[in-house]
Order: C-alpha cells, then structure tokens, then sequence
C-alpha cells in the first residue's frame, strides 16, 4: 500500500512539474482573461499586407491591401488588387473617409454607411473603427470552459456598457493558453445574433500569438462569408504620422 501511495504521490508531482500554467490558470476571473486577451491583441504599431476573400453566392472576389495603424485610433489602408488599386481608406478616432482615384472624391462614411459592409464583405465599417479595447467597453461574465479545434477555452459573455460599443452583447471562446479569440458570437439587444467570426490561423509575434486568419459570416445575409488574412505582419515598428493625414489620403 505504502508503494502505490508513493507512486500515486509522484505522478502528482510530475503532472504539477509540468503543467504548470493550466493550473496557475484554472482560477482566472472573467476580468482577467479579458485582459489578457486585450493585452495580447494591443499594439503600439502594426503594418501587414491584407487578402480579403469575400465569397456571395457561389462567387469569391479578392480584395488586397497593405495597411499600417498606429495605437487604435489611427489606421490607413491603401487596397492594391487591379480593380480597387488605389482607393484608400483614412481612420482617425471615430471618424473613417475613403479616397476613390478614378473620381478623385473623397467621401465621409458615418450614420447608417457605417453599417454597410467595407468592399462588400461581411466586415462592417463599424467593425473596422471599433478598437479591441474589450475591459473599457464591457462587463465580462464566464459562462464555461469548453474546446474549439481542440483547444481549452474560457467562454466569456460580454455586456455592453457604453453606447459606443458596437455590439449590445458577445460571447468569446478565448484560447486558455495563448489568450487568442478563436470565436465570437455578436448579438444585438433583440437578443438576435448578428455575426460569428472564426480564428482560422494564429501567429507567433515575437512573445505573443496574434490572429492572423479570419473568418466572418453575417447572419443578416444569406450566402456569405469573408476571410480575412494577414502577412508580413510587424509589431510596434515606428510609424510615420504623416501616414495618417488627409494630405496622405488624397496624394
């Protein structure tokens, strides 16, 4: 008996030799995986190059883009594929012009444009201005602990709790070890669900993962679905100002 007591005794040991995060973590309130996770998702800087493959019906059109935003209030993106080459978009706080070259006519988007889909995609120009800052916008509940692709989450309602949140409610399936949002449910206050988005591909940036790979799906239209991928993507390199100007708009 003394033996197996033993034994018994140094398995446990091994397992708490090396699983040492999964339990430091196992007693995370809601508040701190959430801000974890906006801490994981912040960025003082970020440039990448863009792919937006938007699928309607049975047709995918493919959008791309090479964009650079400095901290979340500041964003440009300038979209390269033949059929949009050139046409820029300018976010500065709530504010989001688009720059056509073929007119040369820059237009304001605000009201309800802002809930129209960017290029036609399942990404709203709300989506677009909203900043991860999720602690500052909503009060987080955990709900369970459950598995997507295989991955231990922390599933965490969230409840709007200013009028410039975007959505009324959400709830998150966030990565229990990486602290990525691997999924997303967005409702509005009917209670009706708006949208699902998918984490298909996570990169390793420096000491952090980072969502490289999405996929959004309306529940507002039929058919559709968007993804949404990164490359070349750098971290809290500098960034020119300038970039973020209506002269840099409009050159």
């Amino acid at each position: 008996m003394k033996r197996c007591a033993i034994l018994r005794m140094a398995a446990l040991a091994a397992a708490l030799s090396t699983a040492p995060s999964c339990l430091a973590q196992a007693g995370l309130s809601a508040e701190a995986v959430l801000a974890r996770l906006d801490s994981n998702e912040s960025y003082r800087s970020i440039s990448y190059s863009g792919r937006m493959e938007i699928t309607i019906g049975g047709e995918t059109r493919y959008k791309t883009m090479d964009s650079v935003a400095l901290g979340a209030d500041k964003a440009f993106s300038e979209f390269t594929n033949p059929e949009d080459r050139g046409t820029r978009y300018l976010k500065l706080g709530r504010e989001l012009w688009i720059y056509f070259p073929k007119e040369q006519d820059t237009v304001k988007i605000s009201g309800h444009l802002l809930q129209e889909g960017m290029m036609g995609s399942d990404v709203s120009y709300q989506d677009a201005l909203e900043s991860q800052d999720f602690l500052a916008k909503y009060s987080p509940s955990l709900k369970a602990r459950a598995e997507v692709d295989g991955r231990d989450c922390y599933v965490i309602d969230l409840t709007a709790k200013v009028p410039t949140a975007v959505y009324d409610r959400r709830t998150l399936w966030i990565d229990a070890e990486r602290f990525v949002n691997l999924r997303e449910e967005m409702y509005a206050r009917s209670g009706r669900l708006l949208k699902l988005s998918t984490t298909l591909e996570v990169a390793r940036l420096g000491g952090r993962w980072y969502p490289s790979k999405i996929q959004f799906e309306s529940r507002l239209r039929a058919n559709t679905k968007t993804v949404f991928s990164m490359t070349r993507i750098e971290l809290d390199a500098p960034v020119d100002s300038k970039r973020f100007t209506m002269a840099a708009l409009t050159k």
